[in-house]
């Protein structure tokens, strides 16, 4: 099967491979840092490209298949971080190496340290449980993190909180 046989194609399908990597793995936490914005002009490069390489078939009948694998690539990225699966997996993946981090916590205790697939910056004990910065400063100015609270819904006056799943909570340093 000739699926991809041109250099050209090949070097196109692996960069849109790595653009929909890099994505899934920047949207796999909360909030969206700097390194957003580089990946946007990576996207932004690629569809110039992809429309070039269409204006190139202009006046053929038929597609070369190598150019469907990269739309399909583009539409599962996509669907992925609609659905937002990156965030759920990862910290599926973590969360129990979190949550034994969380019920053992001592104020700022760990810090840059890795739990699970997270890398876990500034930690706080908080009356019911811990919250713990994974992002360092977004785009928005903040960071993000989580904050396991399994006896109690925390209040308006203890900081903003948006519950995620069960007793965890993604937590920021400002509204």
């Amino acid at each position: 099967m000739r699926l991809i046989r041109s250099p050209l194609a090949l070097l196109f399908t692996g960069a849109t491979g790595l653009a929909s990597l890099l994505t899934l793995f920047e949207v796999s936490t909360p909030g969206l840092s700097y390194w957003a914005l580089a990946l946007a002009l990576y996207w932004l490069a690629l569809a110039m490209t992809w429309s070039v390489l269409l204006a190139r078939r202009t006046g053929r009948r038929t597609w070369p298949p190598w150019m469907f694998v990269p739309l399909l690539l583009v539409l599962g990225t996509m669907l992925l971080v609609t659905v937002d699966a990156p965030l759920h997996a990862r910290f599926a993946l973590s969360e129990s190496s979190l949550e034994r981090y969380a019920r053992s916590v001592r104020d700022d205790e760990g810090r840059d340290r890795w739990r699970g697939l997270y890398q876990v910056g500034y930690t706080e004990k908080i009356p019911g449980g811990a919250r713990f910065m994974v992002t360092s400063l977004t785009m928005n100015w903040k960071s993000y993190g989580f904050a396991y609270i399994p006896d109690r819904v925390p209040g308006p006056d203890e900081g903003w909180y948006e519950h995620f799943k069960g007793p965890w909570y993604i937590w920021t340093d400002g509204p």
